[in-house]
Parts: C-alpha cells; structure tokens; sequence
C-alpha cells in the first residue's frame, strides 16, 4: 500500500478581486498554498510516497519568474527526499503555448512532467514497492482530438495499481479546453483511482471497480469560488481507493444568507451580522427577503467592517415589506409621489417587467437616502 497527496488547481498567481493592498497580501497567503502542500507531503506522520498536480498548478500559463523559481524549488524538494512527484499541465497553464512555463522550464521540473497530448500510459512506477502503471495526458490545441467527450483510454493491463491523471470534466462537454471524458469508457478500462482536476468544487464518483475524485481547489479565489479548505490524501494498492480529507489553513471565503424578512428594525439586523463576523476572516452578506425598514446600507457596512479583515454587504432583497411601501406612500413627498408611480406602474406590469420596477424601485428609495446597494469594507 501506498499514500498520494493528491493536487488540482492551486491557480498559484491568482490575485483576488479585493482592495489594494489586501488583494496582494491575500494572493501571496494563496501563493504559499504549494509550501504547505510539500510540508505536509514530507511530514513522515502522513506517509505520502506520490504528489499528483491534476493541472491548474499555475493560473496562466507565463507566471512570473520568482514564483516560477519558488514552485520548482518546493516540488524539488520532495524528489530530494524521494517522493515521486508528477505534474499534468490544465487549462489555465496550458502547455500548447510556444512560451508556457512547461515548455520553457521542461529541462530542469522536478518529477514527471506530462506532455502526452493524448491518453497514454507514461511511466510505470515503483512507489514503495509497489509497482503504479500511470496514464495521464496534457490537453495541447490543435494536437488534442476531442470531437466530444474522450473514449480512448489505455486500459489497465499487468498487476500494480493502475493510476489515471486528468485535467478535465467528466461526463460533462463545455468545450475541447475543457477536456471532456466519458465515464463509461473510463469506467470500462478498470483503473484503481482516477485524479482529476478543473472542478473547483472537487467531488468523487464510483466508475466500474474504480474511483473517480477531482481533489478540488484548496484555497478560495473569490466569494463564488470559496474553494473545498482541505487536501486529499489516498490510499491504494490495498483494495479499493480510499480517501481521506485533511483540513488545511488557509484563508476562508465566507458567504452567509440572510433572510432579513423577520427583523422589525435596522438594529436586529446588525446585531444578527455581528454575530457572525470573525477578526481575519472574508465574508460577505447577502441580504434576501423583504426589509420592514429604511436602511443605511453603506452606513451598516462602516460600522461593521472593522470586525473582520473584509466584508461585502449585498443588497439582493426583493424590496421593502409591503406595509413600509403603503407607509411611504402615503408621505406629502416626492419619495412618497415616486413610491405611488412605481407601484401603480408595477400593477399594470408584466409579469417579466415585474423584477424591473421592483429593482428600480430599490434603487430608487436608496437614491433618494443616499444609498447604494452593494457596500465594500
């Protein structure tokens, strides 16, 4: 039996939609992700024998010079400690390009760099005394035949452990960059653990006697790419593929839901997002439902932006509850003529105009208080 640390989509470059400087400062904490992958590769309490990078290891594929030198390093230590490493190029550091850091660095990457532009049995392997038949590919334009999901595949032949590396979706066709594998035909060919990369949110499934897992980004790039926060580890040649989760520290992207339906007043919201706020922590709250009140958004957000390391407010409620409206309405006033305009129009609306004044009519209420509908601190 032996472990693999299995890797995908560290996007190591990425710098995160955030203000200067943070943006900076959190894309190094993502940048050293790599660091923290090879100590916990080569701490002796895990026993990994194997890393696999499932593609995506860098976010373009002309990172810069220093991080170039710094990932060679880490990875060149596991082989100094002889942890066999191999590395498959994705789509974001695609390997077709004439100056990809693959292609320029290839004399000096530590471990096996896969440059196959089809599926291909490229090493057999002796980890830890077991023998380890690998099939992998790197996706090259104009070399790559996909006309529709792949379903050419090696299959596993001779006793070891059979092992298949992609970056690519499977059962899922968006695209020739996107490598499409067809389950069926992988499941046909009878390997032991399939790793995959490209979906973010990671995920596994059973294919035949095999497994099938994308390891999923471990440190977040964004609020809608808040990243899986752990490594996976996999034990093989012992029976089935099995896997283990092991939580990593990295930085958090939080999105929290509320419903503000329920609060009568502005400083039962505020004290419901307090409570939620940690110091250092990424969060964004997304306000839904119907607000019983005015409120001050860009005000709310100053005051509690000093909890955490970084907080968007979204407004994303359907407007104000019905019985404030009538309230506003009533009022001698212009917001009150231009509350009675809106609703008179939205009655008369279709149904797909409906969400149009609605929104205008949010917008509008918050215009005339000086407001705006998406606060970032």
């Amino acid at each position: 039996m032996f472990r693999v640390l299995h890797l995908a989509d560290l996007h190591l470059g990425y710098r995160p939609d955030l203000p200067a400087p943070l943006d900076a400062e959190v894309g190094r904490e993502r940048d050293a992700i790599l660091k923290a992958a090879v100590d916990l590769a080569l701490d002796p309490r895990q026993g990994i024998s194997l890393v696999l990078i499932a593609g995506d290891l860098f976010d373009n594929h002309r990172p810069e010079a220093p991080l170039v030198e710094e990932t060679i390093r880490q990875l060149s230590r596991l082989e100094a400690a002889g942890i066999r490493v191999v590395t498959v190029p994705g789509n974001h550091d695609e390997i077709t390009y004439n100056d990809a850091v693959y292609r320029r660095e290839a004399g000096r990457w530590p471990g096996l760099l896969v440059t196959e532009p089809m599926p291909a049995q490229v090493a057999t392997l002796n980890v830890n005394g077991d023998t380890c038949h690998l099939v992998a590919m790197a996706y090259t334009g104009g070399v790559t035949r996909v006309d529709g999901p792949l379903k050419a595949f090696p299959p596993a032949e001779g006793e070891g452990v059979h092992l298949a590396v992609f970056h690519g979706s499977l059962d899922w066709d968006g695209g020739e960059r996107s490598l499409p594998l067809d389950g069926e035909a992988l499941a046909a060919v009878g390997y032991d653990y399939i790793a995959l990369g490209h979906i973010h949110r990671g995920g596994r499934r059973q294919l035949g006697t095999g497994l099938a897992n994308y390891a999923g980004m471990v440190a977040g790039k964004g609020f809608a790419d808040p990243g899986v926060g752990c490594w996976t580890i996999v034990a093989l040649g012992d029976g089935p593929a099995r896997v283990e989760e092991v939580p990593a520290a990295v930085t958090p992207w939080r999105v929290l839901e509320l419903d503000v339906t329920p609060f009568s007043e502005p400083e039962e919201l505020e004290e419901a997002i307090r409570e939620v706020l940690a110091p250092g922590s990424l969060i964004q709250v997304r306000m839904t439902g119907d607000l019983a009140f005015s409120l001050d958004l860009p005000g709310l957000a100053a005051r509690l932006a000093p909890l955490c390391r970084h907080l968007d407010v979204v407004d994303a409620t359907r407007g104000l509850a019905p019985r404030l409206l009538e309230a506003v309405a009533a009022e001698p006033t212009i917001r009150g003529l231009f509350v009675r305009r809106l609703q008179d129009q939205l009655a008369a609306a279709a149904p797909e105009e409906g969400e149009v004044i609605r929104r205008a009519l949010r917008r509008g209420l918050l215009a005339l208080q000086g407001g705006d509908e998406v606060c970032h601190r």
